[in-house]
């Protein structure tokens, strides 16, 4: 059985401001928060992150990590937002797993639908009402047929590299066995700092539409897996959601959620062996949910 998530706590490692996507550095406004009271009421970041690493239990491996999202502010000088920049890399809290890769599964469409929506905008292809019913049904639905049209016709390994790129995501890539999408490689910490940085690095209006059909998932797949586990039905609300699930690379099963809620993002990626059945799987990645599901906002300055 594979080693169970550690349960050591560390807030998220700060990186040198310089080490930023300039696009990140040129808009990146963050609200600043103490490691230990990230949240206006409620447990700090740490102990919610330990709850649910704990409440996953030995089943196999969870990856969690929570963190705020980012938000717009006009007029900070270049030294400000280098300041903010390096305070926010250190603003979340993980588990000791955030750096681990896992194969993404389904949340690599989030990475292509964001790719060819930047590709829209600016002017590198024309995207039909058509093709925008096929993003959302990639999203909302998790349907692989669209999410394999797309991969195809805009060429996935080179959306993969060109969001990981301008979003620093230093442990993604594309999959090593070219058109197996579903093998894309990322980390929780990647995955955390995609969907943070969302609102600054795309153009708004890209980033509410994709946020947008995260916020309508189908309750189930269209292969028929039911969406319902992890933080989609745990988090209060409406938050906005993606789900992953596939078996089996490497003789195990990976179920993976995230969400955009309250101003804060949250990620679980997990793994079990392929003996373990999808009932169990969800079945601890449901009492991870918990603890992080219900984070409120983040304070702001």
């Amino acid at each position: 059985m594979p080693a169970v998530a550690s349960q050591r706590l560390r807030p998220r490692r700060a990186r040198a401001a310089a080490a930023l996507p300039a696009a990140l550095l040129a808009t990146l406004v963050m609200t600043v928060l103490p490691a230990r009271t990230a949240a206006a009421s409620g447990p700090p970041l740490g102990e919610a992150v330990a709850a649910a690493a704990s409440a996953f239990g030995p089943t196999g491996t969870v990856a969690v990590v929570v963190t705020p999202q980012h938000s717009r502010v006009a007029g900070l000088t270049a030294r400000a937002v280098e300041a903010r920049a390096t305070r926010l890399m250190a603003a979340g809290a993980d588990n000791g797993q955030a750096d681990r890769v896992f194969p993404t599964a389904s949340l690599v469409k989030l990475f292509v639908a964001e790719g060819i929506l930047h590709r829209a905008r600016t002017g590198q292809v024309t995207l039909s009402p058509g093709d925008l019913a096929t993003l959302q049904e990639m999203i909302s639905h998790s349907s692989d047929p669209a999410a394999s049209q797309m991969w195809v016709r805009f060429d996935g390994e080179g959306l993969v590299r060109d969001v990981a790129a301008r979003y620093g995501l230093g442990g993604t890539a594309p999959p090593r066995v070219r058109g197996q999408w579903g093998e894309t490689t990322t980390t929780a910490r990647d995955l955390a700092r995609f969907l943070a940085a969302l609102p600054v690095v795309a153009h708004p209006d890209d980033a509410a539409t994709l946020t947008g059909w995260m916020a309508a998932p189908a309750p189930a797949g269209a292969d028929g897996f039911d969406q319902r586990f992890g933080l989609l039905g745990t988090v209060p609300g409406t938050p906005a959601v993606k789900q992953g699930w596939m078996c089996c690379v490497g003789g195990r099963r990976h179920l993976h959620s995230v969400a955009i809620t309250n101003g804060m993002v949250v990620v679980l990626l997990s793994e079990v062996p392929r003996s373990v059945g999808w009932t169990a799987a969800r079945a601890a990645l449901d009492a991870a949910a918990g603890p992080v599901a219900a984070i409120p906002p983040p304070v702001r300055p």
